[in-house]
């Protein structure tokens, strides 16, 4: 490939990266939204584990804080990617409203996390550990909706 045909390339996929791309009909809309909450759910999960062996001395500081560093770098592109899909139909906005919620719930649970963490704050690391129960009983209802 030339070095113009390269630019042209180049550039035609920047213009249309930014694209919001519909989703085909609303059950695949369904579909893509119970793949964000299985993630939502895999990483909330995680920083549920993570925290309660921190609060009984079983991880350090450290490990705690990368682990639930990594946790909360993933919640972001899903949280980014689900967001991105247009509902096909204005009836699937309560959906894409309730998903994108509840994704940023557990995200700001597994920040808090951290941050406790970080602190040594063991009040505030309880705290998001209840935080971080609730927003995985939500995602996990709202699975349990989309079948």
């Amino acid at each position: 490939m030339s070095r113009r045909a390269g630019l042209v390339v180049l550039t035609a996929v920047l213009l249309t990266g930014g694209c919001v791309t519909p989703a085909p009909d609303s059950g695949a809309f369904r579909q893509n939204a119970r793949g964000a909450v299985e993630s939502g759910i895999s990483e909330t999960s995680t920083a549920v584990l993570v925290v309660r062996q921190t609060l009984h001395g079983r991880l350090t500081g450290p490990v705690s804080d990368t682990a639930l560093s990594d946790a909360e770098d993933a919640m972001g592109p899903i949280e980014d990617s689900f967001g991105k899909v247009q509902p096909p139909h204005a009836s699937d906005d309560a959906l894409r409203d309730l998903v994108g919620g509840q994704l940023g719930d557990a995200e700001d649970a597994i920040a808090d996390a951290r941050i406790a963490t970080r602190r040594d704050d063991e009040p505030a690391l309880r705290q998001a550990l209840k935080d971080l129960t609730a927003a995985l009983a939500a995602l996990h209802k709202t699975q349990d909706d989309l079948g």
